[in-house]
């Protein structure tokens, strides 16, 4: 489907995006994709469990789930 492609592909640039702004660290890169996505540092457990899932799955798929993320889709 042409709409799932897109959103690996925008998952794919953000991953890149964050790899170049925040460098290898699964750390750093989380609180770069908090910020940009929603505009505020994950809390502490938000930070820790975003850290397990991209160690597990990668930094893409971990960017997919930000993408898809209720916080991200909607604007309260």
């Amino acid at each position: 489907c042409i709409r799932d492609r897109f959103v690996l592909d925008q998952a794919e640039t953000f991953a890149a995006r964050l790899r170049k702004e925040a460098g290898d660290d699964l750390s750093a890169q989380v609180q770069e994709a908090w910020q940009l996505a929603f505009n505020r540092a994950p809390e502490k457990a938000e930070a820790r469990e975003a850290v397990e899932f991209a160690k597990a799955e990668g930094l893409p798929a971990f960017c997919r789930a930000v993408l898809n993320a209720n916080e991200f889709l909607f604007i309260p």
